[in-house]
């Protein structure tokens, strides 16, 4: 999916692969999958080199769809040959996959500006615009005319940083309903005994001897969330990440009670006022009121989720 406007099933960068037998992701919206399976087995059957196509589907008009929208789809045939050239891309996972919405050009694989000497100006120009971003979006490119339009696509998408400090019952829950995700989950503890034998591709493990000193090796725009096995640590953590002051979300798992103890604590330790107001204490709080792990990591999910489509502090 290129581009979109209005009401849409997927965003921009949604995407799907389909072969003769199969189908891999979704672009969202049963009629306009249909078609745009329809259309890509169509193109399969083909063996133009670097074949492209696109197609401008209105979603009400034309499917009955009720979202109402509009999306563009770009089409791309690879054979093997191919396949193996953008594979050489994607196992990189480092800058951004640029071609020409027409047939027939190699695409390249760009890191830098530099890589794109080739190119039109008006590619550099929406290049240097995206990765100035540096947030992992694609790029719909407008050239003069309909045969001059290129699309830019990272190789990797960026990925919510969240610090989970605590192995236990919740901080398992947590791990599960976040695969699949676009996140990469920093998991903290002292023992490693705490911890599944198995991890998912989204978990990187960290045993310390003391957690709070995890704070300081996470990114600014970091999601901490405090569910240790002790109280007397939940507050070292949270000390460390006010103190710090640099973070997208601080979230301790608890109560109202809790949540007045540590306030009084954290403020007794210098934090000051307007750092207070941070901490984010029952988490998920907009959710079920159950106190089910997997009802309070589904509601600290959503709490995070939506905190992340919101403009930084």
């Amino acid at each position: 999916m290129i581009a979109v406007e209005g009401s849409t099933p997927r965003g921009v960068g949604a995407a799907m692969i389909v072969s003769g037998q199969a189908v891999t992701g979704t672009v969202g919206g049963g009629a306009l999958e249909y078609d745009a399976i329809a259309h890509a087995r169509q193109l399969v059957e083909t063996d133009a080199t670097w074949l492209r196509d696109t197609k401008t589907y209105p979603l009400g008009p034309r499917l009955g769809q009720c979202c109402g929208g509009q999306v563009w789809l770009l089409f791309e045939r690879y054979g093997a040959d191919e396949i193996d050239i953008v594979s050489s891309f994607a196992d990189v996972k480092k800058g951004y996959f640029v071609r020409p919405l027409v047939s027939g050009s190699t695409p390249v694989h760009v890191v830098d500006v530099a890589g794109l000497s080739a190119a039109p100006g008006f590619v550099r120009e929406q290049f240097q615009m995206l990765t100035a971003h540096s947030d992992g979006r694609c790029k719909f490119a407008n050239g003069a005319g309909q045969d001059e339009n290129w699309f830019l696509e990272p190789l990797s998408k960026k990925r919510l940083p969240i610090y989970l400090y605590g192995a236990g019952h919740v901080g398992r829950e947590v791990v599960r309903v976040f695969e699949g995700l676009a996140v990469e989950i920093v998991w903290i503890d002292t023992d490693a005994e705490r911890f599944p034998d198995c991890l998912p591709a989204h978990v990187k493990r960290l045993v310390i001897a003391s957690p709070n000193d995890a704070v300081g090796l996470a990114p600014d725009d970091a999601f901490h969330v405090v569910m240790s096995y002790s109280h007397a640590l939940d507050l070292e953590i949270c000390h460390a990440v006010l103190k710090r002051g640099r973070f997208r979300y601080l979230g301790l798992i608890g109560s109202m009670t809790k949540r007045a103890r540590f306030l009084k604590r954290l403020g007794a330790l210098g934090v000051s006022e307007a750092m207070l107001c941070r901490l984010t204490c029952p988490i998920g709080a907009g959710g079920p009121s159950s106190k089910e792990p997997g009802v309070i990591a589904i509601s600290l999910a959503a709490e995070i989720l939506q905190l992340s489509e919101a403009p930084p502090h």
